[in-house]
């Protein structure tokens, strides 16, 4: 695999992961009740802990998208400059 090839996978996971990103925050912010009511059916938790949850499982998703996607991108850019 070429330098080229991996930047555009790296490139490419990252738009679609921060969309995946985006939408479930949107999901959150937008039909906060239809989310719980759908993840109530499978667990039995409240819902001050089902918010507190989720955003917290969306920060530590963005965090792992920052050092998993993001980084090496840069660091792949700023090494094979062209």
């Amino acid at each position: 695999m070429t330098i080229d090839n991996l930047l555009a996978v790296l490139g490419w996971s990252m738009v679609i992961n921060f969309g995946l990103l985006i939408f479930w925050a949107l999901a959150m912010k937008l039909i906060p009740d239809l989310a719980y009511k759908t993840q109530s059916i499978v667990t039995s938790i409240g819902r001050e802990d089902f918010d507190r949850t989720m955003y917290r499982l969306m920060g530590q998703y963005k965090v792992a998208l920052l050092i998993t996607h993001f980084g090496p991108y840069v660091a792949l850019r700023i090494v094979f400059q062209s």
